[in-house]
């Protein structure tokens, strides 16, 4: 998620977008990732193991871990109120964000709209692709 508040503040500045022109009703977003964050779950279950509960965890793996991270953090920290959601399509999750946030401006629902994916980079994840052939 930091990487994606740098993005997007970058994105704001070259656009040259005021406050007022991301925090109304017609500005949304529509980010999404391909899978969780499997390096979060991963020491959440290394975690409950360990103590034979979960209490340990803390209340921050959720919010780490799902999928909808970014798009939640980003229209929280740039308080944007128009249309927030998450796609979580595999390897065109970008595309498919990017492809209904123009449809959203398309049919009139929102004059504004950021969009993109992220991933978290994590071996835990390369190892899954990795497993299956993908990764040479």
């Amino acid at each position: 998620a930091a990487w994606n508040h740098v993005a997007m503040d970058q994105a704001i500045a070259d656009a040259g977008l005021g406050e007022s022109d991301i925090t109304n009703e017609r500005t949304g977003i529509v980010m999404g990732s391909g899978g969780p964050s499997t390096r979060t779950i991963v020491e959440a279950a290394e975690t409950t193991i360990k103590n034979n509960s979960p209490k340990r965890i803390g209340p921050f793996a959720v919010p780490k871990a799902m999928s909808s991270t970014a798009s939640a953090t980003l229209a929280t920290w740039f308080k944007i109120h128009g249309v927030n959601y998450s796609i979580s399509s595999a390897c065109s999750t970008s595309a498919h964000c990017i492809g209904n946030a123009y449809e959203l401006i398309q049919w009139g629902k929102q004059d504004m709209m950021f969009a993109g994916g992220h991933e978290d980079l994590d071996w835990t994840m390369s190892d899954l692709f990795d497993a299956m052939g993908a990764m040479s």
